[in-house]
């Protein structure tokens, strides 16, 4: 395994993305969706930071306001010393170019109506990397990264099994030569012996290419496999962050326990099982102090007064608890 660049490539402070709720003709404030709600971290380059959690918690809206899918509400985000939020023009299209995002549905995200050349060889004609003549071949050498045979350059999106096309979405991901990608569940909807091969492929293409990933999953064995750090998120705030080994060995989070625990994936919390109570909160309506106070087993009076400090981790990274 090579090096990894400690330096941080991409540096989040204070993230934050509220959505208006529509109320329909009622007078007074617009209630909002709180889907990110003060989120801070960093990666290095050539690092993978897993980012795990609930359904709902916000891991999909950070990783899209990473790339400006959608725009943030507040906060900072620095690619390379270069101001996200405010990029715009010759500049925010630089950015595209070197953060990338592979999605969820490999088939949604492919257009039928275009075939795996096209797919993976039009951003490069857009981007003026290639001319129009030379794509076919440059394409034929960014499948053949991926694992895909340059014969099927012709074939559509619907002519390939799902393994087969999120290889296409990776292939469409590195063409531009990026050095960051936001990787949003890849292999949640493929088969378990086929999201081995794609994480071995993700891993290979990290390391041949120095990538740095932001890995998004609710499957805490994968990324435990791919990660070098882990960002427990809960309502739109992350409330641990620290070393895959000491988040996953010895976990501080009431809420990370529970996740460990519910998976059987941490070895300290195997002999005790620590189940979740209720539902996850509105986020619309966040609870005060803690957001995750009521369902904590262990929460104090002053969870539901007072908000959770930081509080460091010995191995580095952070937690948000009273305890």
């Amino acid at each position: 395994m090579t090096r990894r660049d400690t330096r941080a490539l991409l540096q989040v402070q204070g993230l934050k993305k509220y959505f208006p709720v529509r109320t329909g003709w009622r007078r007074g404030a617009r209630p909002h969706i709180r889907a990110l709600d003060g989120v801070s971290f960093e990666v290095a380059r050539g690092e993978t930071l897993g980012l795990v959690g609930e359904s709902g918690c916000g891991k999909t809206t950070c990783g899209r306001a990473l790339i400006r899918l959608v725009m943030p509400s507040a906060g900072h985000i620095l690619f390379d010393g270069v101001d996200v939020r405010a990029a715009r023009g010759a500049v925010l299209i630089g950015l595209r170019r070197r953060m990338q995002m592979i999605f969820q549905n490999p088939f949604a995200s492919l257009n039928p109506r275009r075939t795996m050349g096209d797919i993976v060889g039009d951003p490069l004609v857009v981007h003026g990397i290639v001319n129009p003549g030379d794509k076919v071949a440059r394409v034929a050498a960014i499948c053949d990264q991926v694992g895909l045979s340059p014969n099927d350059l012709c074939r559509f999106p619907h002519e390939f099994s799902g393994g087969q096309r999120q290889r296409i979405a990776i292939a469409r991901a590195i063409a531009l030569g990026p050095d960051f990608v936001v990787c949003d569940e890849p292999v949640s909807s493929l088969d378990a012996s086929i999201q081995a091969q794609i994480i071995h492929l993700l891993i290979d293409l990290r390391e041949r290419l120095q990538l740095a990933y932001l890995f998004i999953s609710h499957d805490l064995a994968v990324v435990r496999n791919i990660a070098h750090r882990v960002a427990v998120m809960y309502l739109g705030r992350i409330v641990e962050l620290g070393p895959r080994d000491a988040v996953f060995t010895d976990p501080k989070h009431p809420y990370t326990q529970a996740l460990l625990s519910a998976a059987r994936s941490g070895q300290a919390l195997s002999d005790r099982p620590l189940p979740l109570l209720g539902e996850p909160p509105s986020p619309i309506h966040p609870p005060v102090g803690c957001p995750f106070h009521p369902r904590c087993p262990t929460a104090l009076r002053d969870c539901s007064k007072t908000d959770p400090p930081l509080n460091p981790q010995p191995q580095g990274g952070f937690y948000r608890c009273v305890l």
